[in-house]
């Protein structure tokens, strides 16, 4: 058998015995004892996912992740004695009623808990039909500022793992304004020199965004704040797209280039970008721009399907590339601390990975947000009373308690089952929920290059930002 059916396998045999498998990684024999399951149902917590349409590329990983969660939990006695599932269903990416009937078929099954949607939109969709049955929602990967106070602080049931975009757009400025200098005078290492303009100043930017929760209140972050970075910062062009992609965007490219920027920040999704760079890339005025003209994607456009579509020939990832030379921001879903090695680990021996490939994007915040829920039902000693089981969430993400880390479910799992207080800390960062449900958390800077060896285009991290630089900016 392959390698994950042969982990499940052991999952399932030391659940059945009563023992359960170290929480460490790849296979091990049943290392600790653990409680007999009832014969009482699971507890099933609802997922919700793009597995198909636009945000595939991103929500397949993120599956990957919560079903390794689910497997170390399972694997570590389940929860009040009963097993977990994370019951994925696919939502098709939709913004509108597709997004809010699945969202709508999980509260009618009460289930305890749902993680996703992955977009933001489909946050702002789906979150009020979850909050009337004080359903707590947890979302690994939407970012947009609307979903900060689309609840109220005292009584909210809407959560994320991952930061806001307010730290986003103060991530685009700051690698939009660095000096010529390079990086390295911010304290977060200069990028290398295949970088060609990084760290270049850019005084003209153009803005071009789509128009949904995700796009246009991250680009309101931008333009109120770009201009005030200095006396010659203007945002000369801003273009507001549909969500979903043209066929071409010939007709709109060549106005934006008319205005001779020297940078563009694009707050699109993957096959929207893909497409736009294709087409400002051919445009006659594209070689007339200042050589050291720079685009800035965001979060919606690291993903394996941008690389894929902008391929000369999408099955030959060696092909001529429009994506070659791309920059981006996105959180820091890969931070590369101990926590986050941990889980890498575990995610592997579920799904391998290269010895030298990352995780996939938002994985490890949607790992800390399955776990953090399987804690927080285990504190609250429910899986019923949802406000317990939102109070104890709070409660096992922040200290006090005892440390805990990703590979650590198991050790959480058995102090809190006799009584204790644990602190999670997370995979993807610091998870410690403020009161509007958001966490801090640093973002990078990655860029589309071809490797020397394989002749591959890969995302490379060429620069980080920090939690505190970014709070400091967003002041």
């Amino acid at each position: 058998m392959g390698l994950v059916t042969a982990r499940l396998a052991v999952v399932g045999a030391c659940f059945a015995c009563g023992a359960v498998a170290a929480a460490s990684p790849l296979l091990g024999a049943c290392a600790k004892e653990a409680p007999k399951p009832s014969a009482e149902p699971p507890i099933t917590i609802g997922v919700s996912l793009g597995l198909t349409k636009g945000l595939a590329s991103v929500a397949a990983p993120i599956r990957d992740a919560i079903r390794s969660a689910e497997g170390e939990i399972n694997a570590s006695g389940g929860l009040l004695g009963r097993r977990v599932v994370f019951d994925v269903v696919d939502d098709g990416s939709d913004e509108a009623d597709l997004a809010k009937s699945v969202a709508q078929g999980f509260a009618d099954r009460d289930v305890a808990a749902v993680i996703g949607p992955v977009g933001s939109g489909q946050v702002k969709a789906t979150q009020d039909v979850l909050f009337q049955k004080q359903i707590i929602q947890i979302s690994p990967s939407a970012t947009s500022t609307e979903l900060t106070t689309i609840q109220p602080a005292k009584d909210r049931y809407l959560f994320r793992t991952t930061p806001a975009d307010d730290f986003q757009g103060a991530a685009v400025i700051l690698f939009a304004t660095k000096t010529p200098g390079g990086l390295g005078d911010a304290g977060v290492g200069a990028v290398g020199a295949d970088a060609g303009v990084v760290g270049a100043t850019c005084d003209k930017l153009a803005l071009v965004y789509i128009d949904n929760a995700y796009g246009v209140p991250m680009a309101k972050v931008i333009t109120d704040s770009f201009p005030k970075r200095g006396p010659n910062k203007e945002i000369v062009a801003e273009l507001k797209v549909a969500v979903a992609p043209a066929s071409s965007y010939a007709d709109v490219v060549g106005p934006i280039l008319e205005k001779k920027p020297q940078c563009m920040a694009l707050i699109t999704y993957d096959d929207v970008a893909a497409q736009f760079v294709a087409d400002l890339k051919a445009a006659p005025g594209y070689a007339a721009l200042d050589s050291g003209f720079f685009i800035i994607g965001t979060d919606g456009v690291y993903t394996s399907a941008f690389l894929a579509k902008s391929r000369q020939d999408e099955a030959d990832d060696t092909s001529a590339s429009t994506a070659e030379g791309v920059f981006g921001t996105n959180p820091d879903t890969q931070p590369g601390t101990s926590e986050y090695n941990r889980f890498r680990t575990i995610y592997s021996s579920y799904f391998p990975l290269r010895p030298t490939d990352d995780a996939p994007a938002f994985t490890a915040n949607a790992f800390d947000a399955a776990v953090l829920i399987a804690f927080a039902i285990q504190k609250a000693g429910t899986a019923t009373d949802r406000a317990a089981i939102r109070d104890a969430l709070k409660e096992v993400s922040a200290p006090p308690g005892r440390p805990i880390s990703p590979s650590e479910i198991t050790e959480g799992l058995v102090e809190l089952r006799g009584g204790g207080d644990i602190d999670y800390k997370g995979a993807s960062g610091n998870v410690d929920f403020q009161s509007n449900g958001n966490v801090n958390g640093g973002f990078i800077v990655w860029q589309a290059v071809r490797e020397a060896t394989t002749k591959k285009i890969v995302y490379k991290t060429v620069a980080r930002f920090t939690t505190e630089e970014l709070v400091e900016q967003v002041r």
